[in-house]
Formats: structure tokens, C-alpha cells, sequence
């Protein structure tokens, strides 16, 4: 894909939203807010692996994007910054499916992706310097970094069976994953004959778009992180050692304990200072994120399933929607909480 991988990106969020959210929606998602809706919209869409993917993102280039889909067709406005498919972006969009960053999880590994590519890309400096006796200035200046990575080397025996192991194991990942991904991936490692390349000196060699390539980058990285996760990758499995992705935003953390000894909403409210809305606001990601986190002490049982029944039947996540066809009975929080255990049921 040459240009236009913003396109791309946009014009799947939007499938997958259905005229249901701004293009501001997309921005939060895309930049990876941590805010109740947007982690919400992530799962409640099916949008989880694009969460904070794209840091720098910004809503002029979204807007850009949006006016090339309309232009060519592919999208249609409904109303103020609100965009669907048409159906020929639809076919368009299934006809780009080789594009699609297949293994990437910006759920799981967009905060702690960063570190863990320090670590990956010193280590193979280090070990490929050392093994032709070069000295050299470390491609990583991060100092929680150098001094892990001089512990962890530190600790293994022989440097030339380390050198074999991780050689071996990175040439079957990348095995695994597009010929393109695993040239970038490929590209952008430092030896001791080359210095790895930048996003933007690959994509003007592949005379790809920069952003194309910096998801083929993390789509490649993202497959490594879940293969160390899964036990199938063991030199990959350490360099993720204290890299435990975390799935709770702090505060809710700190919601989630003092739930467990048994204090109700309000009283958590008061304990810490804090609205209501935002200790409900925690509830609903706890639904969402902790598999075993019961909900029916916020919800009766027969209330779940006709909100369950009412989002089903109307194929919307629109909360006013569900009120309005179930009477006013159930509270927003209520609905939210629902919607959110549903999708959280199959995304843990």
C-alpha cells in the first residue's frame, strides 16, 4: 500500500462502528485514551487490537482520511464527524485483507511493546558486536534498559549459544509472520555490519507509506510477544520477564480492592474522594477485564437479559436506544455494565 494506510485504518474502525461514534471516537481509541468510553467502545466494537496503536495520531489526519473515503466513494457522512461505509468501501476494504495487521494487540502490548523492543534490539547489538570483538555505542540510551539487559547477559553462560538460540528463534518467528512484516522487522534490527533503519527510510526503500510500516513493525513484534506469552518462544519468553501487560487502569485497581472487602459504590465513593460516576465508570471496566468479576450485585438477573435481548434485537450499542426500548427501567449504568460483561466474556 503506497499511500493512504490512514484510509485503511479509518475506514475499518468505521465498519466495525457503524455510524455509531464520532471520528472522535476513533482519535481516543487509535491514541490509546484511558477513559471509561473509550475502553468500552474498544470491546463493545471489536476494536481492541488497534487501542493505542497509533500514539501520534491526530484528528486532522483522521479528517484527512475521512475526505478520501468520501471522496472515492467508500464512505458517507451521516452527520457531524460521523462516518459509514458505503458499500463499495465495504468491498474495497476486503480486497485490501492482505494489509491487515493480522497479529496485532495494542490491547495487550501497547504500553509495554516500547520496552520490550529496547530490550530485543540491544540485546542483538550487543551480542552481534561482541562475537566479531567490535566496541560500539548502544543503539538504546533508556537506562532501566542497559542496566537490564547487561544483568540478563550477565546471567547466561555462553554468549555464542545465546547469539544461536535467539538467531534461531527469531528467523521461525518471522517465518510465521508476511514477507513484507518480517522484511521491516528485519530492517529496523542494529548489528555489527549495519545500524537499523528508520520507519521512514523502509518505507521510501519498499516505496511503502511510513504508517504501513510501522504496523507490519508491531505486527510482527505483537507475534513474538504473544508466542513468549503462549511458552513458545523461550529467548522471547525472557526478554518479556516484569513485562506483564496490564489490563486495569490504576484507579480502577484500587476500586476493584476495595470492592473485594466488601464496601458498596458509595461508600467507595466517599472513601476515596471520588463521583459516584467514576467508581461506576471502574465497575464497568472490571466487567469487561476480569473474567470472574460477578455483576449481579449492581444488576438484578432478569434485568441483564432483557438488556442483553433489547441490544440483540436492535443491533446497536447505543445505550439511549436500549433505554428508550426497555422503558426507562434500566439505569445507563446498568446497560453499560451489561454490555460490557457480554463482550468481556469473549475477549478474556
Amino acid at each position: 500500500m503506497r499511500h493512504g494506510y490512514a484510509s485503511f485504518l479509518l475506514a475499518h474502525c468505521l465498519r466495525r462502528l457503524n455510524g455509531e461514534r464520532t471520528l472522535a471516537a476513533v482519535y481516543h481509541l487509535l491514541s490509546g485514551k484511558k477513559s471509561a468510553q473509550t475502553m468500552q467502545d474498544c470491546k463493545w466494537f471489536q476494536l481492541a487490537p488497534f487501542f493505542g496503536t497509533w500514539k501520534d495520531v491526530t484528528m486532522d489526519r483522521l479528517e484527512e482520511a475521512a475526505l478520501v473515503l468520501v471522496r472515492k466513494q467508500r464512505a458517507a457522512p451521516v452527520h457531524d464527524r460521523t462516518y459509514i461505509l458505503t458499500e463499495k468501501g465495504r468491498h474495497w476494504l476486503d480486497e485490501q485483507a492482505a494489509s491487515f495487521p493480522r497479529y496485532v494487540n495494542g490491547w495487550r502490548y501497547h504500553e509495554v511493546e516500547p520496552l520490550f523492543w529496547q530490550r530485543l534490539s540491544l540485546i542483538g547489538q550487543t551480542l552481534s558486536n561482541l562475537s566479531h570483538g567490535q566496541r560500539f555505542i548502544p543503539i538504546c540510551r533508556d537506562e532501566r534498559t542497559l542496566l537490564w539487559v547487561k544483568q540478563y547477559l550477565l546471567g547466561k553462560g555462553s554468549r555464542q549459544t545465546l547469539a544461536r538460540a535467539l538467531y534461531d528463534e527469531l528467523i521461525r518467528l518471522l517465518a510465521a509472520v508476511s514477507e513484507e512484516a518480517a522484511t521491516v522487522f528485519a530492517l529496523r534490527l542494529t548489528s555489527a555490519r549495519r545500524i537499523g533503519w528508520t520507519a521512514e527510510q523502509i518505507a521510501a526503500w519498499l516505496q511503502k507509506d511510513v504508517l504501513y510500516v510501522q504496523f507490519q513493525f508491531r505486527n510482527a513484534l505483537h507475534y513474538m510477544m504473544a508466542e513468549a506469552e503462549a511458552g513458545r518462544a523461550p529467548v522471547m519468553a525472557e526478554l518479556m520477564a516484569g513485562l506483564a501487560p496490564v489490563q486495569l487502569t490504576q484507579s480502577a485497581q484500587k476500586t476493584y480492592e476495595w470492592l473485594q472487602k466488601g464496601k458498596t459504590i458509595d461508600e467507595i465513593a466517599a472513601l476515596r474522594r471520588l463521583k459516584k460516576s467514576t467508581i461506576e465508570d471502574h465497575v464497568v471496566e472490571l466487567a469487561a477485564n476480569v473474567p470472574d468479576f460477578s455483576i449481579d450485585p449492581f444488576v438484578a438477573a432478569e434485568r441483564a437479559a432483557a438488556i442483553q435481548a433489547a441490544a440483540r434485537a436492535l443491533g446497536t450499542r447505543k445505550l439511549k436506544r436500549i433505554r428508550e426500548a426497555l422503558g426507562g427501567i434500566a439505569s445507563y449504568f446498568e446497560i453499560r455494565l451489561v454490555l460490557a460483561k457480554e463482550v468481556g466474556r469473549w475477549m478474556n
